[in-house]
């Protein structure tokens, strides 16, 4: 059964992940919406997820791999999901975004406030459906990703302590 395959979780997870980052990246370079502060910071944990495919693909047959796999993507789903709100929150002014997140330098001393200048302000958001901005789209793609990361640990953990049958 595909659902109960050792490699159906982990691909899951990974292509929902990527395929988050793809869409961002779409929206940006396609669709010409630059991201806040915050945007490029909901991306970090799927870079550092998409940084497990090679190690997946060749160690998911191993028990103990597929923990810390499991581990690792509940871990950074979780931080995603945290990161999303923390930016739904600062769109709809429940508490404060960054200093830096779209402010305004008068003078420019390095690239880094150069660059900053360009960038949309954190607090305004960028609605891609009536009412849905992209990080509470952002929010609801990621959070059903850790139900599944935490879905696979709760297994992975149940698989180790069950005796493999000889």
């Amino acid at each position: 059964m595909l659902l109960r395959s050792s490699l159906f979780l982990p691909a899951l997870i990974l292509a929902g992940s990527a395929a988050l980052l793809l869409g961002a990246w779409g929206f940006e370079l396609i669709g010409g919406l630059l991201p806040c502060k915050l945007c490029l910071q909901q991306r970090v944990p799927h870079y550092m997820l998409a940084a497990l495919i090679i190690p997946a693909v060749v160690l998911a047959r191993f028990r103990a791999f597929r923990l810390v796999f499991f581990v690792a993507a509940s871990g950074l789903m979780a931080a995603a999901a945290f990161l999303a709100a923390k930016h739904v929150g600062v769109e709809f002014g429940w508490w404060q975004g960054p200093m830096d997140c779209g402010g305004r330098v008068q003078t420019i001393g390095s690239a880094d406030e150069l660059f900053s200048l360009e960038r949309p302000d954190c607090s305004e958001p960028t609605y891609i459906l009536p009412g849905i901005t992209m990080a509470m789209a952002h929010l609801l793609a990621v959070l059903p990703l850790l139900a599944l990361s935490l879905l696979g640990l709760w297994r992975s953990v149940r698989a180790l302590r069950v005796p493999r049958a000889a």
